[in-house]
Formats: structure tokens, C-alpha cells, sequence
């Protein structure tokens, strides 16, 4: 698999392929939200909570595209996801408990 530098590269080239490296973060963040809720919804599939049928590769899709949206929203405000990955991680691992 890439790395999250050659995720970030892969979709950036392909934004601005279409000229989508110009949509405005608010845009982006709110389409972040869009496919949250989708995910939200294929888990309450997952649950039972509502009864149509889950569907796993539905539920991969919508991960991935909220993934491609982060890397997209990362790239617009020029944000190293791999350098903040070990970072968080270092923090992360420090902690003592989950309070």
C-alpha cells in the first residue's frame, strides 16, 4: 500500500486533472459530512437499527471516500498526513489510559 505522501500526491494530481484543486474547503468539509452520514447509516444497517440490508463493500466505499476527502482537505491547506500520523502517534503512545 502508498504511504499517506504518495496517497496525498495521487490526489492532488487527480484534482487538478479536473480542476477540482480549487473547491473551497468549506465545500470539501461539508462533503467530509455527507459521507460521514453515509457511513453513519450502513453502521446502523450493521446494528439493525434500520433494516435495510448491510452490505460491507458499501460500507468500504464510504470509508474510502471520506479518506480521499481528508487527503484532499489536507492538500488544500498544504498538511504533511504523514508527518501528523507519527506525531499523533507518539502522542498516542505515551498515554497511560484513555482519560
Amino acid at each position: 500500500m502508498a504511504n499517506l505522501t504518495d496517497l496525498q500526491k495521487q490526489v492532488s494530481e487527480y484534482d487538478k486533472k479536473y480542476g477540482w484543486d480549487k473547491d473551497k474547503a468549506s465545500h470539501i468539509a461539508l462533503h467530509m459530512s455527507e459521507e460521514l452520514g453515509e457511513i453513519s447509516r450502513r453502521i446502523l444497517r450493521f446494528d439493525g437499527y434500520k433494516i435495510e440490508k448491510f452490505d460491507k463493500k458499501e460500507l468500504a466505499e464510504e470509508l474510502t471516500d471520506l479518506l480521499y476527502l481528508t487527503l484532499k482537505l489536507a492538500n488544500k491547506f498544504d498538511i504533511d498526513l504523514k508527518g501528523e500520523w507519527n506525531s499523533m502517534w507518539d502522542r498516542y503512545e505515551k498515554k497511560t489510559s484513555r482519560k
